[in-house]
């Protein structure tokens, strides 16, 4: 039995390897260079034009919605170029949901859109325990984080945590 315990652990270690930066033994500094520039430029880590302005490694398509902002919302674009001033703050945000992805984490993680969007970005993700179908137009209201990095390459330069929805 001893003999086998060994082979087996390597065998593990060696299928836990999900690529490049990924395994039990990779160590953070690997990729903070990527991480760093991917902050400098607002954006998530390995994202570009057409991808999650929170980091999501999962390309998403700009939608053709132009949703009007209720009555004290924030649009998505307003929210990206000022969004130091609203780091921590509790806001209002209206939007199309273009993705919903259920009990990741605990949470629901939906991705909304407006219409808008700042230097390429139109995208917003917000964490939330409602559930919602793709394509409802929803509000939220929920307290902005800057700068969120849940490790293996998410990385949310702008994350709407514990969003409620609000008519």
């Amino acid at each position: 039995m001893k003999k086998l315990v060994f082979p087996i652990l390597i065998v593990v270690v060696l299928f836990s390897c999900n690529g490049p930066k990924s395994g039990p033994l990779v160590k953070e500094e690997y990729y903070s260079a990527e991480k760093e520039q991917a902050k400098e430029n607002g954006m998530g880590m390995g994202m570009g034009q057409g991808q999650s302005s929170a980091g999501s490694k999962v390309a998403l398509e700009k939608a053709n919605v132009s949703v009007v902002p209720c009555e004290g919302c924030i649009k998505i674009a307003d929210l990206l170029a000022g969004k130091k001033d609203f780091a921590g703050k509790a806001i209002k945000i209206k939007g199309s949901v273009t993705k919903f992805n259920a009990e990741i984490m605990g949470k629901n993680w939906i991705h909304l859109q407006d219409g808008t969007e700042f230097e390429g970005v139109y995208d917003l993700t917000v964490t939330t325990d409602r559930v919602v179908s793709v394509g409802d137009i929803v509000t939220f209201e929920g307290k902005i984080i800057l700068d969120k990095d849940f490790g293996y390459g998410y990385f949310y330069s702008v994350l709407m945590e514990d969003g409620k929805i609000v008519k």
